[in-house]
């Protein structure tokens, strides 16, 4: 019989570890990382020690706009659509209908009737020509607008000469309809209605760049140079169109109010597009142009 003898084991070359060593290791592992972490951390500290937050850049204190600029700055920031032709119903008119002024100094005078309403633009009247003997002052003929005073849903006044205003008391005593003006025109009127008694009468004072909705009609009062003060274009929105109605007007660079033309927003209308646009300038025909009402007042 053979003996059968267990095999020998082979000596390792190398000493394998044990659990304590393996925890020793792991600790010295940990402790080494701890102090990598903690001098990372300590130059970071530094670098942002060194680095100086940066210091909010100081803005120019914005100028204060008057009313007139923002609205324009406002109006020149908003995108501008193309104009787009209306759509009137089928055989769809507007009538513009002049009862004075035309072709004339005096009794300026113009209805816009529109869809069955009506709006009246100034109402003055003319003084007597070396013909008309005894007579004081000469009106339009009114009638039409006694005969459709239903329809009327007011009278929009440019400016306070008595070509454009002298006639409205008169008017006033026979039928009753609401004014819009401005502050200077309106102040005229209230005078003239306490000559003539009149009482109760509605008027609404008007904003440059605001528009006001009567029937049909959406007005916008226009600021114009004229040789009177807190004179107005005005422009009047349908369905089917823009009617421009300039008022008396002269393009003043220097006018004694300081207030000039508002030719900004001509020129949008302009781009806008116009249906119809009424003039009304005295000598507009003769060629150059008209001195500054400060040369005047000289």
């Amino acid at each position: 019989m053979t003996d059968i003898q267990p095999k020998k084991k082979k000596k390792q070359w190398y000493k394998q570890p044990t659990k304590k060593d393996a925890s020793t290791e792991a600790k010295g592992e940990t402790a080494i990382e701890t102090k990598d972490i903690k001098a990372a951390a300590e130059k970071a500290a530094v670098k942002q020690k060194q680095i100086k937050p940066k210091q909010p850049s100081k803005q120019p204190a914005k100028k204060k706009l008057s009313p007139d600029q923002a609205a324009r700055k406002s109006r020149q920031e908003q995108p501008r659509q193309p104009a787009q032709a209306a759509a009137p119903r089928d055989g769809e008119k507007m009538r513009i209908i002049p009862l004075g002024g035309m072709k004339e100094i005096g009794k300026n005078l113009n209805v816009i009737e529109y869809r069955n309403e009506i709006l009246i633009v100034d109402c003055g009247l003319s003084f007597p020509d070396d013909e008309m003997l005894g007579i004081d002052i000469v009106l339009p003929d009114m009638t039409y607008l006694v005969n459709n005073q239903e329809k009327i849903k007011g009278i929009v006044i440019t400016h306070g000469h008595e070509d454009h205003i002298g006639a409205i008391a008169f008017l006033l005593k026979q039928i009753n309809v609401p004014l819009y003006g401005t502050r200077l025109t309106l102040g005229l009127l209230e005078v003239k209605f306490k000559e003539h008694r009149l009482n109760n009468v509605t008027m609404t004072r008007v904003e440059r760049h605001k528009t006001y909705q009567l029937g049909q009609f959406n007005v916008e009062f226009i600021r114009v140079s004229h040789s009177i003060p807190d004179a107005s274009a005005i422009a009047i929105k349908t369905d089917m169109g823009t009617i421009l109605h300039t008022g008396d007007f002269k393009v003043d660079y220097t006018p004694v109010d300081g207030q000039v033309m508002d030719l900004h927003r001509f020129a949008q209308l302009g781009e806008e597009g116009v249906l119809l646009m009424m003039g009304d300038s005295t000598n507009a025909e003769r060629p150059g142009s008209t001195i500054s009402e400060q040369t005047v007042g000289k």
